[in-house]
């Protein structure tokens, strides 16, 4: 029973951190008014063509349907823990599918007539956006996981998720106080960055602390020197991604606006249906032992597994005909062939 409330714990907290990167990607890359090429960790295996994108897109929405069905067998077994596991890897599959699909738009649009390219600026406003989202989540689980929850693997996760992004602002504003022309904005970054690294320090020998002497003291510690971090951390992204260093988007005709908000639209439908697939999980584990009404949260959790299919289908669809996909049949289709 101790093994089922602990991974029942980690399913909740899963899901609350899956659904923020899901809906936060989205926000930044789906629902933007301007088109820009994308940058991101899952692009790195794929081709700068429109069609390496499309192709390698297409192929990864079958790798969602298989976590979807795997996530929910584990569920129907109570495994908690191993649903947990298969949740946030949809969940980083889903922002390795919308950073594609927003790049894939990206490249569409600009080859229609009239287009014309974007002009990168100094900062790329996704990355260093991404990255403040990032310690935000390593910093709130420090703030509010039951301290019992605190152990050394997932101290050890936090302190390094903490690390890896505070590197990866620091590189990008760095760069980009070496590309400003601006003197102010120059001093700025460097001074930012600093401030960024010593306020980090501290609060990773706090969680070092928390580590070899766990205690509510020592989290006490965590929590006030995450508060520092995240000032600067907030400080650091609103000054890097004032318009002036962000470049320009893409000028776009009728017809590449037409394209780009199709991609877009079917990349959309695949987020929604996993982020309702992700409230679904959680409310299934919530209400476990909840009798009829457990079975109706299964029954929405199918429907939500059904949706997911749907928006591969539609994103499929949006990508190999670069306009606006057909509405689709409310049951589950089957998979592309």
């Amino acid at each position: 029973m101790a093994n089922d409330g602990a991974g029942r714990k980690r399913l909740l907290s899963v899901c609350e951190q899956s659904k923020g990167r899901m809906q936060l990607v989205a926000d930044l890359l789906l629902l933007a008014s301007d088109s820009r090429p994308v940058s991101g960790e899952g692009l790195a295996a794929v081709g700068d063509s429109f069609e390496q994108c499309r192709d390698a897109i297409i192929a990864r929405t079958k790798g969602l349907s298989i976590l979807t069905h795997d996530a929910q067998s584990q569920l129907n077994m109570g495994r908690l823990a191993e649903a947990a596991e298969r949740l946030a890897e949809l969940a980083q599959l889903v922002v390795t599918l919308t950073e594609c699909s927003a790049h894939a738009a990206y490249l569409a649009a600009v080859q229609t007539p009239g287009a014309q390219a974007a002009l990168p600026g100094p900062v790329d406003r996704y990355k260093v956006t991404r990255c403040r989202h990032e310690v935000e989540l390593s910093c709130a689980a420090l703030r509010t996981a039951p301290l019992a929850e605190l152990s050394p693997p997932l101290l050890l996760e936090l302190s390094q998720s903490i690390s890896r992004n505070l590197k990866l602002l620091s590189e990008a504003c760095a760069a980009a106080a070496d590309r400003s022309p601006d003197r102010f904005a120059k001093e700025q970054f460097k001074l930012s960055v600093r401030c960024l690294s010593a306020s980090g320090t501290a609060l990773l020998a706090c969680v070092r602390q928390l580590k070899a002497s766990p205690g509510e003291p020592s989290r006490g510690r965590c929590v006030l020197f995450s508060g520092p971090l995240l000032q600067a951390v907030h400080a650091l992204v609103g000054f890097a991604t004032e318009p002036q260093f962000l470049g320009r988007a893409a000028a776009l005709s009728a017809e590449g606006k037409a394209v780009h908000t199709a991609i877009l639209g079917g990349a959309m439908s695949v987020v929604s249906a996993c982020v309702l697939f992700t409230q679904g999980a959680r409310d299934v584990a919530q209400h476990a032992d909840s009798g009829g009404r457990a079975s109706d949260y299964r029954e929405r959790l199918r429907s939500a597994a059904c949706a997911v299919q749907d928006g591969c289908n539609l994103l499929s669809q949006a990508l190999r005909e670069r306009a606006s996909p057909r509405t689709l049949p409310p049951l589950c289709p089957g998979a592309d062939k």
